[in-house]
């Protein structure tokens, strides 16, 4: 009985291990500027994604490219945030594992997307995170 209670506490520690969160306010950092690619300038109507990237030991290795309509914008680590314009309407906004060695050895083939619906000056959110289900990004209401 006592193997089993240890054994459940360990197994619980490693899959909680696992999963990322939301940095707070002073962990927050801005990918360096090679690693903004695509949509940073602002048009007088375009909307704002800010997409940041969880905290946590799982997936800290790789950058989590993040696309847009099926084009790779920007490259985040951890604890990073990047804000990206664009004009209104529907796109696609998506994210997957790269980066060199076991990082970009499966490029792509984890990749998760999402539909965002932009309104002229709209400011949308997301996170980049990491489950049990592997990389997610999803819609937040964080800062």
């Amino acid at each position: 009985m006592r193997k089993g209670i240890v054994f459940v506490s360990i197994l619980a520690i490693a899959l909680s291990a696992c999963a990322t969160k939301p940095p707070k306010a002073g962990q927050l950092r801005t990918p360096t500027a090679d690693r903004l690619i695509g949509l940073q300038a602002r048009a007088p109507d375009d909307a704002s994604v800010v997409v940041t990237r969880d905290v946590g030991y799982s997936g800290s290795g790789c950058y989590a490219a993040v696309f847009v309509d099926g084009v790779v914008v920007g490259k985040l680590g951890t604890g990073e945030r990047a804000s990206f314009y664009m004009p209104a309407g529907e796109h696609v906004l998506g994210t997957w594992n790269t980066g060199s060695g076991l990082c970009g050895y499966r490029e792509g083939q984890d990749r998760r997307e999402t539909n965002v619906v932009l309104k002229p000056g709209d400011v949308k959110r997301y996170r980049i995170l990491i489950n049990q289900s592997g990389v997610e990004i999803a819609p937040t209401t964080l800062d």
